[in-house]
């Protein structure tokens, strides 16, 4: 079974998402785009509201706009920024590693490829996977999509299924994300992710901008859950 990542934009709604059932909380603010940076003391009340064993995660935004340091992320298991716009640049590779360099810490790195890589001006998937591969301070791979008024093109296509086979091969674990909702889910479960990364579906009249809600969380629990998945879960984070 695959596990649910839900994305929070309050210490409220990461214990809604709590409630629901979610395996790991992701901290991001949905007016900032699809990979929102929220402020570093929302991250410190979600951690505060979230039980120890419970992974939390942050959102840092993309790449293009990186001004420099993000300040503790004490408690923090995983971190990610999106690397839109930096498809038609040659040095997105080392910029990335820069940055990787730069923010050290015991947070472990998640790799952003977006399925809509053409829209979002991103680096192919391919490209984004093999990176993510050569990085050992990188624990996982979300695909994503930057527009979230589109359908994802992401599919359970034999191409998708040997990306996510060579993800997981390579040890790292892999979340699906990019509008989702129990339709896709269950779609999408064929591919056997370890986590299913949700926001608007989870919220009040499916709107992203809207609070979580825990009897949502719970149902897109239940839907992630009903595939027949690899045994050892949950996720494999290492």
């Amino acid at each position: 079974m695959a596990g649910l990542l839900v994305s929070v934009r309050s210490a409220d709604e990461a214990r809604a998402a709590v409630e629901g059932g979610a395996s790991v909380i992701d901290v991001k603010e949905p007016d900032h785009g699809p990979l929102g940076r929220a402020s570093s003391q929302t991250w410190r009340l979600v951690r505060e509201a979230v039980p120890a064993a419970l992974p939390v995660s942050v959102a840092l935004g993309e790449l293009t706009d990186w001004s420099g340091s993000v300040g503790s992320l004490e408690g923090i298991a995983f971190r990610k920024i999106g690397l839109a716009g930096w498809g038609v640049r040659q040095n997105w590779q080392a910029r990335w590693a820069e940055v990787r360099r730069v923010e050290s810490g015991e947070a472990r790195w998640v790799a952003v490829a977006y399925a809509d890589w053409q829209a979002a001006q991103a680096p192919h998937p391919d490209a984004v996977l093999e990176a993510a591969i050569e990085a050992d301070d990188c624990s996982g791979i979300l695909v994503d999509t930057w527009d979230k008024s589109s359908r994802s093109p992401l599919d359970a296509t034999p191409r998708w299924f040997h990306w996510v086979a060579l993800a997981r091969q390579s040890g790292k674990f892999v979340a699906l994300a990019g509008g989702l909702d129990l339709a896709a889910i269950a779609r999408l479960a064929p591919l056997e992710p370890d986590l299913f990364a949700i926001r608007g579906a989870a919220c009040e009249r499916s709107d992203r901008r809207g609070q979580i809600q825990p009897d949502r969380v719970a149902e897109l629990v239940e839907m992630a859950r009903l595939g027949d998945f690899r045994a050892g879960l949950p996720p494999k984070m290492k």
